[in-house]
């Protein structure tokens, strides 16, 4: 492509030639450990490596529910949240503890077989227990003291923990309370009922079990722009326990789809409103994804900020870069399988179909654990003039540059080597060796195609496609 119909921009190592970099984490610190890992009998997707490192950063939802293992295994995901509905559990009253709702816990151990981490999401109150008979009411006598023995709610947590101790020892209270109208409202409560459920889920779960981690409700920010998460913060935080509580909750929590340029602005924003609190908190992801409009089972409108089959892919690579970079300590793929919603009528989510089938985000997948797993150190830098976003990791012996333009032309770029020569890897997992001239690569970017917002045509919300760049390090 000419330089006329193109932007040029050079990238350099050089810490006074460089892009302003906006964070730069030590993964050796917060990040957790990663660990050598054979998966038996695992074949990987064409052109897609197979997954080399046990690395806890990387999820995929409802591998339990969707009896997928085996397709989490190829895809190299090690952890996964799974749906707990106290509303199928007690349907009867406090006595009951229903294992027929989970399957009498047979994919539960078999996730746990394999090695995968659960994290349990629970929501749905039973009828016998809701204060307005709906599965979205507040739980009866949930300002009682959270061991007393009419307070149901902190009963079954502590029942729960105990149960799952060592299998499932991370907890999420319910789920999206920031959307308060229509068919995916959860919870009918004040914020601060949800509160008071956030504190006694919080005792009763530690009591159960002292190892848990209690993670608050996935914030799909997007509906009030954080303006529900931002009231729950100062309840908790003008709360005369909360401090010697850990604020009630140990992670903070985010559900973000689509437009990956945002994903800085709104993990930076979450950060700021825990740290003008005085709390500090690991981010997890707890969903993400883009979903797309051009899969034949389910064709839609280029809108409503969807994207293609193809966009859908690049997104994962994208997405997994950026909060890399950001330091978030956890990601997840909301979901493994379209499932019953999907069949319900709602929106493809699955990365794979509910005849098995995968999508491409899938083998994207693939690729984002093979490449980036393991990395001990990652630095954002953020979408430039040109559209130009890079992402940097640095693995046992190797750099991983991560390469992308946020905007709707080529962009030509040059890159400073470190080494003679690099691997370049497409988010399918193609690979080819280039050898840098003169110090350098010369790349061409693809792009941004995914302009799905209706209202603003100049608003893409996925960037174009990305290239991994892979370089072995000199020796010390």
């Amino acid at each position: 492509m000419p330089l006329s119909r193109s932007i040029r921009a050079t990238l350099t190592a050089a810490s006074g030639r460089s892009l302003l970099v906006l964070l730069t984490v030590l993964i050796a610190g917060p990040f957790p450990a990663v660990q050598s890992r054979a998966l038996a009998g695992a074949v990987a997707a064409p052109n897609a490596p197979q997954p080399a490192l046990h690395d806890v950063r990387f999820g995929m939802n409802e591998t339990a529910s969707a009896n997928v293992g085996d397709a989490a295994d190829r895809a190299g995901v090690n952890w996964s949240r799974v749906t707990f509905w106290w509303s199928q559990l007690q349907k009867s009253g406090p006595s009951d503890f229903d294992l027929f709702a989970t399957e009498h816990d047979v994919h539960i151990n078999s996730e746990v077989e394999r090695g995968r981490e659960l994290v349990g999401l629970v929501l749905n109150t039973p009828g016998w227990a809701s204060a307005d008979g709906s599965p979205n009411g507040v739980p009866k006598n949930l300002f009682l003291p959270w061991d007393h023995p009419d307070n149901h709610w902190g009963r079954f947590m502590r029942r729960l923990a105990e149960h799952y101790r060592g299998r499932v020892d991370s907890w999420v209270i319910w789920n999206e309370v920031d959307i308060q109208h229509g068919q995916w409202r959860t919870w009918n409560g004040s914020d601060e009922e949800y509160v008071q459920l956030l504190k006694v889920a919080y005792r009763a779960l530690k009591a159960g079990n002292p190892a848990a981690t209690v993670v608050p409700y996935g914030a799909a920010w997007w509906y009030d722009r954080g303006g529900k998460l931002t009231r729950l913060l100062d309840l908790l935080a003008a709360d005369p326990e909360a401090r010697a509580s850990n604020y009630f909750f140990d992670a903070a929590n985010l559900h973000l789809y689509s437009r990956a340029d945002d994903i800085p602005n709104v993990v930076a924003w979450y950060r700021g409103q825990l740290a003008a609190r005085g709390m500090r908190k690991p981010i997890w992801i707890a969903e993400m994804n883009a979903i797309p409009y051009d899969d034949p089972i389910w064709p839609a409108s280029k809108a409503n900020f969807r994207a293609t089959l193809d966009e859908q892919a690049s997104y994962l690579v994208q997405a997994f870069a950026t909060y890399l970079g950001l330091g978030v300590t956890r990601v997840s793929v909301n979901r493994a399988m379209d499932g019953s919603d999907f069949e319900a009528g709602g929106e493809p989510f699955g990365l794979l179909r509910n005849d098995g089938s995968t999508r491409p985000a899938y083998t994207a997948l693939q690729v984002v654990t093979r490449h980036f797993a393991g990395a001990r150190e990652a630095a954002y830098f953020p979408t430039d003039a040109s559209g130009l976003t890079r992402v940097v990791l640095t693995r046992d012996g190797e750099r991983v540059t991560v390469v992308w333009t946020m905007r709707p032309r080529p962009l030509q770029l040059v890159l400073e080597a470190v080494a003679p020569k690099a691997q370049r890897v497409t988010k399918y997992g193609q690979t080819e060796t280039l050898d840098a001239r003169d110090g350098v690569y010369e790349l061409e970017l693809a792009p941004a195609t995914a302009n799905s917002n209706e209202h603003d045509p100049t608003d893409f919300v996925v960037g174009g496609d990305p290239i991994i760049l892979i370089e072995r390090l000199p020796p010390d």
